[in-house]
């Protein structure tokens, strides 16, 4: 008795014990259209990753850029063109990523395609793609549930030239549309109701929507740290150097340190800048990204804004946004989540 009584105090823990990072992630997708599970159903679970250690973002002169520097971690488990399965810290939805040719000239496999499963999201998309072989990149929202022809789509390729759009959406009876811009700067204005409902939304959903600069000027009580501000000082000297070479590569050192530099240049003392180190770093905050919000205040107050947020790789953006979601619910009259 006494030696059965040991064995059931070692197994409870276990049997009560959270789920890993991959049983999460195996479980959403089994949820998933069964395409998608027939896709990944060899797919070795790779480990969890903050979305800034595969892939940046930024939005220059309307050019939309998405740069992969995957860990090398990560790269020793693809093989060849085999998707790997992995979760993304902060996210409750699977993720898989794999690699491709990128075109008939491309020797190698330079296009890196990641891909969001998130079956829980019943409109406008469960299934949000990225892909990017460092020049050109290609972006789709799609709905994988119910009959094919009501299943709504979005995807932007966006090529040497130009942007293409085509979509099918439940606003449009489901007719396919096709749209050609010259840059991401018209997107608002060539389709407005198109960015803000379908593209938007994919966008927060993949990273680049949710720009850092946004984020943590929206909450402003998190902290920058202070060795990442320590680090950045020298190059906000270098930012007001006489030599133009050396203001652009302090520039693009800043860059290269991602969201960290973001939260701590945005903590600096604005009266302690000269005009050439605030521009430079306005462009910074600004190119940071593919899409900003409108109005610091209005976000704040923006229910869909701050649910994003919750997917933050940042615990300490998480739990503002819970925060604040919190108290925006109570102020509505509304109860809590």
């Amino acid at each position: 008795m006494l030696r059965l009584l040991l064995l059931l105090a070692l197994l409870v823990p276990t049997a009560f014990a959270a789920p890993t990072a991959e049983e999460r992630v195996r479980e959403v997708l089994q949820r998933a259209a069964p395409v998608d599970q027939d896709f990944l159903a060899k797919a070795p679970f790779a480990g969890t990753y903050k979305l800034s250690s595969l892939v940046d973002f930024s939005n220059i002169q309307g050019r939309l850029i998405a740069s992969f520097h995957l860990p090398a971690e990560l790269t020793r488990q693809l093989s060849g063109t085999a998707p790997l399965l992995i979760s993304i810290d902060g996210s409750p939805h699977a993720w898989s990523i794999h690699r491709r040719k990128a075109g008939t000239l491309d020797e190698n496999l330079s296009l890196i395609t990641l891909t969001c499963y998130a079956p829980d999201i019943t409109w406008p998309f469960n299934r949000f793609m990225l892909a990017s072989d460092g020049t050109g990149v290609m972006v789709s929202g799609a709905q994988t549930f119910g009959q094919l022809a009501y299943q709504s789509y979005v995807s932007l390729n966006q090529g040497e030239r130009q942007i293409h759009l085509a979509w099918r959406i439940e606003a449009d009876k489901f007719v396919p549309k096709k749209m050609a811009l010259l840059d991401a700067t018209h997107l608002a204005a060539r389709a407005p109701n198109l960015y803000q409902a379908y593209l938007v939304p994919v966008f927060r959903q993949l990273g680049p929507g949710v720009a850092a600069s946004d984020v943590y000027r929206v909450f402003e009580q998190i902290p920058a740290d202070p060795k990442v501000t320590r680090a950045v000082l020298p190059l906000i000297a270098q930012l007001a150097a006489s030599d133009m070479k050396d203001r652009d590569a302090a520039s693009a050192k800043l860059r290269a340190m991602g969201r960290p530099a973001v939260l701590a240049t945005l903590r600096l003392p604005a009266s302690e800048l000269s005009p050439e180190q605030a521009e430079r770093l306005a462009n910074f905050h600004a190119t940071e990204g593919w899409c900003h919000i409108d109005s610091i205040e209005a976000a704040r107050r923006d229910e869909v804004f701050l649910t994003a947020c919750l997917q933050d790789e940042n615990p300490a953006v998480r739990a503002a946004a819970e925060s604040s979601l919190a108290a925006l619910r109570a102020t509505r009259g509304l109860p809590a989540r």
